[in-house]
């Protein structure tokens, strides 16, 4: 079996938009590579709490604590909830994707659920064909 991929519950918004801007080269870098892995392999996600492989190459990432958690962790509530979801919960990449994807976006819930994203105007601007890639 194939390990559990860590994945905080509004990272699977935020890759269903990336455009490949992020927050530095690295973490750009580090992204695009995993949305190819995710993609390719479909792996197993496990929903978490906290930093995960998003996070390992943000320059937000203090030890494994995000700067603005407080925030992120607000988005995390609000995404998890209105998919129905829990942390902890264990899912396909593509499941979760989907799952995501009609009770957050297709539902109209987005503008509320990234209320407090620095990124959510990206988001807000692409045509739906690019969600779902």
């Amino acid at each position: 079996m194939s390990p559990l991929i860590p994945l905080r519950p509004h990272h699977s918004l935020c890759i269903q938009f990336f455009i490949g801007e992020g927050y530095s080269p690295a973490f750009t870098e580090h992204l695009t590579q995993l949305i190819d892995r995710f993609r390719a392999d479909n792996p197993l996600i496990i929903l978490t709490e906290g930093c995960d492989i998003v996070c390992s190459r943000c320059p937000h990432n203090r030890n494994g604590i995000c700067e603005n958690d407080e925030k992120v962790a607000d988005i995390d509530n609000r995404s998890i909830r209105a998919a129905g979801l829990f942390p902890g919960a264990v899912l396909r990449w593509s499941e979760l994707q989907h799952t995501m994807y009609e009770a957050v976006i297709q539902s109209g819930k987005l503008p509320d659920i990234c209320r407090s994203c620095s990124w959510q105007d990206i988001c807000l601007s692409l045509p739906a064909d690019q969600w779902l890639r």
